[in-house]
This record gives structure tokens, C-alpha cells and sequence, in this order.
């Protein structure tokens, strides 16, 4: 038995959920009464594959192992069950891709979609359904199901809060890399301004286009506190 599943984020998570996955394919196959015969029974042998293509950085292929999830780990596992990711972003440039041209095109569509989203286009994934086709990218699959695709890609895509969560994230990675280029100095110094002049957070937050979160963040920060 072969499992896959394809993850656009990073989930270490996964040995466990391959294991609740494969308790349930066995259950399926294996009949009740069969499990309770003195005979060992002859089992499908399982394989574990997660295919990766997010944006965050993640090795070209790597092992999970559901032991690295357990508490104790002074001891030898009396249970093991191991996943294989897969990072199929066209960057990593994996052998598999070769191997599989159509999950090597998947890669490829994701990475016109994201190109897109990445210089603000409303309309990232028609452009990028649009090019696929014109480059013979999943071509034939796009022709017949693009509208279909399209569908199911906007209705599961915000444009304002991607462009909500990307400033978070962006936030909270510059604090870890201490705002090497100013950012937070400078949004720091805006926030001083106006909480000067009597403006609520909201609008403080709308006039320099940041979340609410963010603000308040700021705001309840020991830099933005008032002096004792």
C-alpha cells in the first residue's frame, strides 16, 4: 500500500497522521475473524510519501519518523513508522520530477501561481492557468477542467488576507532577525505619532496599511509604553 499526500505547508505532523491513515486501510482489509486465527497473516507491505511545494524553505527530500515524536526517547522504540518528503518545488530540481512529468508540471503551475501572486496580480491563478496551457504545461488536463480549476483555486483564495498574512509573517521574521533593514524602528516611530494625536488603533492600523494585530502589538510593547 502506497500513501500520499501532497502538503503545501510544513507539517511535521505527518508519520502520526500516516499512522491513524494506515490503522484504518488494515481494518478495512483485514477481516475480523482473520485477526484472531493463530496464523500470522501476510500483510500489504506500506510506503509513506508527503510531496511538499510551499513557499517556506524545506530540504530536497528528508525522513520523518513518528519516534522523534515520542517523549521518551532514552529507550529503543517499540514502534516506528517512517515518511519520505518529497520537496517538488522545480528549485530543488528532485529526481522525481523527471520521472514524473506530471507532478514535475504541478510544480511548475504552482510556481506561475505564486510568481504571479508575488507581484500583487488580482488575477494570478487566470493568468497562470492561461500560460500553463500556452507552454504545455498540464495542457490537455487545463483545457477540460481549467474553469473548474479556477473555481476551486479562488474560492479557497483571499487576496486581502493573503496580503494580511504575508505582512504577519514578514513581521514576525523580521523580529527574529532583529529588523536588520529598519522596518520595525521606523513602524514603531509612525505608531508614536498618531497614538499622539488620539488615534484608535484601527485607524492607526488602516492609515498604515497593517493588521490591527500588528498595532496592538506595537502598542503593547514595553517601546511604546509611556514613561514611568
Amino acid at each position: 500500500m502506497v500513501f500520499g499526500e501532497h502538503q503545501s505547508t510544513i507539517n511535521e505532523n505527518m508519520p502520526l497522521r500516516s499512522l491513524l491513515y494506515a490503522g484504518r486501510a488494515y481494518e478495512q482489509i483485514i477481516p475480523l475473524r482473520d485477526r484472531y486465527k493463530k496464523r500470522r497473516l501476510d500483510l500489504p507491505k506500506p510506503e509513506f510519501y508527503t510531496f511538499y511545494n510551499g513557499r517556506e524553505e524545506y530540504p530536497k527530500e528528508k525522513i520523518l519518523k513518528l519516534s522523534d515524536a515520542f517523549i521518551g526517547k532514552d529507550i529503543v522504540p517499540s514502534l516506528e513508522l517512517c515518511v519520505r518528503v518529497i520537496n517538488i518545488n522545480p528549485s530543488k530540481e528532485h529526481e522525481i520530477l523527471d520521472r514524473c512529468p506530471i507532478l514535475k508540471q504541478y510544480g511548475q503551475f504552482n510556481d506561475l501561481i505564486r510568481q504571479y501572486q508575488d507581484t500583487g496580480d488580482r488575477k494570478a491563478y487566470e493568468h497562470a492557468i492561461k500560460d500553463c496551457i500556452n507552454q504545455g504545461i498540464l495542457s490537455d488536463y487545463l483545457k477540460r477542467k481549467g474553469s473548474e480549476v479556477f473555481s476551486m483555486l479562488i474560492a479557497e483564495y483571499d487576496y486581502d488576507m493573503d496580503i494580511e498574512v504575508q505582512r504577519e509573517e514578514a513581521y514576525e521574521e523580521g523580529e527574529k532577525i532583529g529588523y536588520a533593514n529598519g522596518e520595525k524602528a521606523t513602524l514603531i516611530k509612525q505608531v508614536k505619532i498618531k497614538l499622539a494625536k488620539g488615534k484608535p488603533v484601527t485607524v492607526i492600523a488602516e492609515e498604515l496599511e497593517e493588521s490591527v494585530d500588528i498595532i496592538q502589538a506595537l502598542i503593547d510593547d514595553e517601546e511604546l509604553q509611556p514613561s514611568a
